[in-house]
């Protein structure tokens, strides 16, 4: 199973791939259209890695920052 960063790289690196070949191929409207929507993923998904990776980052602060366990007596 992969985890979602991964999921999203893999999707990055398709949309790019597809947005370069509309890229070398344009002759019609709706291939610039697409080009933009291919581009707002591209966005979205890099956006959804780096607040991924921000709350990764909070999580190892509070972490690294959070009082040793009480003992119990």
């Amino acid at each position: 199973m992969t985890s979602p960063e991964e999921k999203n790289y893999v999707e990055i690196e398709r949309l790019a791939r597809l947005l370069e070949e509309l890229r070398a191929n344009r002759s019609t409207a709706r291939e610039t259209e697409a080009i933009r929507e291919i581009g707002l993923e591209i966005a979205l998904a890099v956006r959804e890695v780096g607040a991924m990776l921000v709350n990764v980052g909070w999580e190892q602060s509070y972490a690294a920052h959070e009082p040793p366990p009480r003992k119990k007596t």
